[in-house]
């Protein structure tokens, strides 16, 4: 009887931890996404600041996952938007195994001046939409880092 104990405990250990990662696309409840935006750094190789949003959702995807990003400039107190970009990404493209994540960026030319990156995102899945509006903190003169 001592030696039920860790045997029922490896039979049931893969059933359990299956049940932590959906399986199918046949739930009803709306898949999980994370999206991370990144402060803005100087592009490799060329004379431009990068904003970069990251995002996952769980599988099988959202059904849709809009990002509007916006590189934004600071001028004394106030936040001015230099380059704005949106993509619609869909289903399985919305998903990385893992710790992946896909990206997106938004770009402008190197010039002096604090820098930050902003999103304003939606998931759409299983009838119920969700979003939020991110922003980094600041980056001062991405270009001379």
């Amino acid at each position: 009887m001592r030696r039920l104990g860790p045997v029922l405990a490896f039979l049931l250990l893969p059933a359990l931890s299956a049940a932590c990662e959906p399986t199918s696309s046949s739930g009803t409840r709306p898949v999980h996404c994370e999206v991370v935006a990144d402060a803005p750094v100087k592009a490799e190789n060329a004379d431009k600041i990068v904003g970069t949003v990251r995002f996952s959702c769980d599988t099988p995807g959202a059904e849709k996952l809009t990002l509007k990003m916006q590189l934004q400039r600071k001028d004394g107190e106030v936040w001015h938007t230099v380059s704005s970009a949106s993509y619609t990404v869909k289903g399985t493209a919305t998903h990385a195994d893992g710790w992946d994540r896909h990206s997106r960026t938004v770009e402008t030319k190197c010039a002096v001046g604090v820098y930050r990156t902003v999103v304003d995102w939606s998931r759409v899945s299983r009838g119920d939409t969700k979003g939020d509006n991110l922003e980094t903190g600041g980056s001062a003169n991405p270009c001379r880092i």
